[in-house]
Formats: structure tokens, sequence, C-alpha cells
């Protein structure tokens, strides 16, 4: 039987671009209930690009960014900015 796997919860913006540029996979942005932030939900396990994150792993620049105004982008969108 299969061990059930909680997503996982971050809030910060590096850390999520990072992690959407090494596995190729979007988060999921949202509300926080509890103090109105916006977090980002990962069902996959995403421990691997964490801890690549924080040994300083090699990335492109120019890819990172553009994940990075995307990440922010979803923030924007999700507070109904421009509205």
């Amino acid at each position: 039987m299969l061990k059930e796997q909680h997503p996982t919860i971050l809030e910060a913006v590096d850390l999520v671009a990072f992690i959407s540029l090494n596995q190729d996979i979007q988060p999921r942005p949202f509300k926080r209930e509890s103090d109105n932030r916006v977090c980002f939900e990962f069902t996959q396990d995403v421990r691997p690009s964490i801890d690549a994150f924080y040994r300083n792993a090699p990335t492109p620049i120019s890819d990172f960014c553009k994940n990075l105004k995307f990440v922010k982008s979803m923030i924007y969108n999700l507070r109904g900015g421009g509205v």
C-alpha cells in the first residue's frame, strides 16, 4: 500500500521558480486563509530540487529570471492586481 504524500507548500518565490525550472512542473498558487499570503503548492516530491537550490546548482540565469517573472505574475494575478 502506498503512503499518502502531502503536498509541499512554499512561500519563497525564488525557490518556487527554481523548482519549477529544475523539475519542469507548475506550482498551484493559493491564498492562505490565516494571513492572506500567496503560497504555492507542489503535489510532486520536490525535495531533490530544494537540496539542489541550497547547494547552488548551476542554472541558466535567463531561464530562471523568466520563471521568476512568471511566478511573480501568478501572485499579482491571484491578488487581483490591476483590477
